[in-house]
């Protein structure tokens, strides 16, 4: 993050101001590391797989061999955006709100997939989850086939971003400072 903008400075082949863009490096960083696994134009093929494409390129999720399902809800002006976070036992990781020209909804997909599974093939549903694709009652079975996940007080979600721009700003100047000491640009 500052050791390439610090050697392109010391030999003057970019000017110091160069080192002002590390301030931002971090922030777009987590922001790529954040959306990285955001989905659109989502697909079903006849095997079980849903496709979507990424930032990072097209995403393939196998429905039949899913070990997490989350949920992401995030305040917008007027209204909530509701997605689906989807992980494969691949590792393959997926959010994802709706289907592309399709009358089906991701929440039947994911909903019939979970419930199709044999018993002892676990799956972490949290509890924000269940209770979108209506799965409640399935947690609470003995069965072995739907594992509730980990409860996140809702008062730490509220105060994430905040907490997130304090420790992601000090970091961002920090960085910055550093990387003007390494230049002997100050």
């Amino acid at each position: 993050m500052f050791v390439i903008p610090v050697v392109l400075v010391r030999r003057d082949l970019v000017s110091d101001q160069l080192l002002l863009l590390n301030l931002f490096a971090p922030f777009v960083s987590c922001l790529v590391a954040a959306y990285a696994p955001m989905g659109w134009h989502a697909r079903t093929d006849d095997g079980g797989l849903l496709s979507a494409r990424t930032l990072t390129g097209r995403r393939t999720v196998d429905l039949a061999r899913l070990t997490k399902v989350g949920r992401l809800e995030v305040p917008i002006q007027t209204r909530t955006d509701d997605r689906l976070i989807l992980t494969d036992a691949h590792g393959v990781r997926l959010v994802l709100d709706k289907l592309a020209g399709s009358d089906e909804t991701v929440d039947a997909l994911v909903r019939r997939a979970l419930l199709k599974r044999p018993p002892g093939a676990e799956a972490v549903v949290s509890d924000r989850a269940a209770e979108r694709l209506d799965l409640r009652g399935e947690l609470a079975r003995p069965h072995r086939r739907l594992k509730p996940g980990r409860r996140i007080r809702e008062g730490l979600i509220d105060h994430l971003p905040l907490l997130a721009l304090l420790v992601l700003a000090p970091v961002c100047f920090g960085v910055t400072i550093l990387a003007w000491l390494l230049a002997g640009a100050a």
